[in-house]
């Protein structure tokens, strides 16, 4: 059961990604850049039914830490400036007496080189350019069981495979001072956050991708995510059919919870 569960989540993901292709990504995860060395995990639950109101959907538990692990200064736009090592870690898999076990498919982890200048929360960076991906000067990766590749790409995507978080054109701001929901040892300790809340459409001739969020962002967490709640709900339709025949197919919520931010950041991939 457990290896069925890890290839559906497998063939479901590259799905998404597949959808994705039309060229809507986001950089969702990082709102702020920390001093180096620092580092937050989070911990949730993904479910994944056939509509809403499924009431025994697949669920698997999900891991996701953020690292700064160095800093240099590298060419980016043809000048030297500094630029930040971040490592990206997933875990996605069943728990049981002995942890988390993500199979052979529930990990990925990235190590990347990014501009400090192009960590913004803001809509769009200082040259204009929208902030829907993370440009990196390079990279790598190691996916599943598979060794560590480099990255040749000039940017990270963090949608679909890495979070659900996509990138919301006009947010709104729920509240601008709220206790976010965490799993901090101890209790939240007076942490607060803004609450924002988003929503994304992608449509093709076949399928179309409603993805709904709310969001906690605050200075006081490294790299600014308190907590998340995404829901992408995906339906299709025969090619040739209306848009009112779509019909509800998919419907995926990840749930993630600050769980520590107090660690020493050490790196684990190695080129």
């Amino acid at each position: 059961m457990a290896m069925l569960r890890a290839r559906t989540l497998n063939l479901l993901t590259f799905a998404v990604l597949a959808l994705a292709g039309s060229g809507v990504s986001a950089q969702g995860l990082i709102f702020n850049l920390p001093e180096d060395g620092k580092m937050v995990e989070y911990e949730g639950t993904l479910t994944q039914g056939t509509s809403a109101d499924d009431e025994s959907p697949l669920s698997w538990t999900c891991q996701l830490t953020i690292k700064s692990v160095g800093r240099e200064n590298a060419e980016f736009q043809g000048e030297s400036q500094p630029c930040r090592w971040l490592e990206i870690k997933v875990l996605t898999g069943n728990s049981g007496a002995a942890g988390l076990d993500p199979g052979p498919v529930g990990s990925r982890i990235y190590l990347v080189l990014v501009p400090e200048s192009k960590i913004t929360d803001k809509p769009v960076d200082k040259a204009g350019i929208p902030n829907d991906m993370l440009p990196i000067v390079q990279g790598y990766r190691r996916l599943g069981e598979a060794g560590t590749e480099p990255i040749r790409t000039s940017s990270l995507r963090f949608f679909p495979t890495i979070s659900l978080l996509t990138s919301y054109t006009d947010p709104e701001l729920i509240a601008s001072t709220e206790v976010p929901d965490t799993i901090l040892p101890g209790g939240n300790a007076g942490l607060t956050a803004a609450h924002w809340r988003g929503k994304s459409v992608m449509e093709s001739p076949k399928v179309r991708s409603t993805n709904e969020a709310d969001y906690w962002v605050s200075t006081d967490v490294p790299f600014g995510l308190a907590r998340w709640v995404v829901t992408v709900t995906t339906e299709e339709k025969d090619l040739a059919a209306a848009r009112s025949d779509f019909r509800v197919a998919v419907v995926k919520k990840l749930d993630m919870k600050l769980k520590s931010m107090d660690g020493v950041a050490e790196r684990e991939l190695q080129p």
